[in-house]
C-alpha cells in the first residue's frame, strides 16, 4: 500500500480543452482506489477560481469524505480571495479540513501578505494542523525562504511540496525537524537522485494528480501506476508511508511527539541503493 501526500480535485486545465476541466471527487478517488492508495491528502484547485466561494469547497470536501472516509485528508487551499471572504475562517469549525495549503503563484502570501499568513499559521499552530506550501526555485517559494516560517512555528508540521530544488530542500529537511517534502510532479528520471540525500524519514510520496493531463494526453490511472512503480523501485515506499502518517498527525511541541523520533530513526537505518 502507498500514501499520496499531494492530490487535487476541482477545476484544472486539461490539454485539448478550451475551458478548465472539472476533476470531481468521484473521478479523483476512483483513480486512487484502483491504484491501491491507502490514504491521501487532497486539496481543491477550485480555490483558484474567483467565482467559486467557500460553500462550494465545503460541498466538495463533504463529497470526498463521503466517498473515501478516513482515507481522505482534506486540506483547505487558502487563496487570498477565500481568506478575504472569511477572515475568521469559520469553515474550520466544520471539522472537514485537516490542514492548509498555500501557493505563492496563486496568492503572494510571502511577498505581499506575510502578516496575514502569519496570523493564519498561528491558527494552524493553535489547532495542531499541518500546512503545505508549494515550493520551487522562484521568489516566495524557495525552501530556504519558507524555512523561516518553519523556524518561527516549530510545532507546525510543514510540507514544502515538490522537493525542489533538491539540494536546497534536503538542507532544509536536515536543519528543520518540522519540515517534510513530497515528490509531486517530479519527473520520473529524477527519482534516482533522491537516493543521493538523507531525508531524515520525512520524504513523502506525492503525485499532483491530475496535473499530467494539463500537458499531455494520457490516462490518469495508467500514468498513476507508472509513477507508483518508479517510486517503489527506489525502495522508498515504506519509509514514505511512515512519513505521511507522522506528517498528518495533529502536531504539538516536537519534544512531546516521541513517535516522530522513532520514525526518523527507523528511516535513517534504511540503506537506499540505486
Amino acid at each position: 500500500m502507498i500514501c499520496d501526500a499531494h492530490v487535487h480535485m476541482g477545476y484544472y486545465s486539461r490539454k485539448g480543452w478550451r475551458e478548465p476541466f472539472y476533476y470531481s471527487p468521484r473521478r479523483v478517488f476512483g483513480v486512487l482506489d484502483r491504484c491501491g492508495v491507502e490514504e491521501f491528502i487532497v486539496s481543491s484547485t477550485c480555490a483558484q477560481v474567483e467565482e467559486i466561494g467557500i460553500d462550494a469547497l465545503v460541498r466538495e470536501a463533504r463529497e470526498m469524505k463521503r466517498l473515501a472516509g478516513r482515507r481522505a485528508h482534506v486540506f483547505f487551499w487558502l487563496s487570498g480571495h477565500l481568506y478575504d471572504e472569511d477572515h475568521e475562517m469559520h469553515w474550520l469549525d466544520l471539522g472537514l479540513f485537516e490542514g492548509f495549503k498555500f501557493h505563492e503563484g496563486e496568492t503572494p502570501w510571502m511577498q505581499r501578505r506575510q502578516k496575514e499568513l502569519r496570523r493564519i499559521l498561528s491558527v494552524a499552530n493553535e489547532r495542531g494542523l499541518p500546512v503545505m506550501f508549494h515550493a520551487g526555485p522562484v521568489a516566495g517559494c524557495c525552501p530556504s525562504e519558507l524555512s523561516r516560517l518553519a523556524c518561527d512555528f516549530p510545532s507546525i508540521h510543514f510540507n514544502f511540496a515538490h522537493c525542489r530544488p533538491m539540494d536546497e530542500m534536503a538542507k532544509v529537511i536536515a536543519d528543520c525537524p518540522n519540515v517534510w517534502a513530497d515528490t509531486a510532479y517530479m519527473a520520473l528520471d529524477e527519482f534516482p537522485k533522491l537516493s543521493d540525500y538523507d531525508w531524515h524519514g520525512r520524504l513523502m510520496f506525492g503525485t499532483d494528480l491530475p496535473v499530467w493531463q494539463a500537458h499531455e494526453n494520457c490516462g490518469l490511472t495508467e500514468r498513476y501506476r507508472e509513477y507508483v512503480r518508479a517510486f517503489r523501485v527506489m525502495g522508498l515506499a515504506k519509509c514514505a508511508r511512515m512519513a505521511f502518517r507522522d506528517f498528518c498527525k495533529r502536531s504539538g511541541k516536537m519534544d512531546q511527539c516521541p513517535q516522530f523520533y522513532v520514525v526518523k530513526d527507523q528511516c535513517n537505518k534504511e540503506k537506499i541503493k540505486r
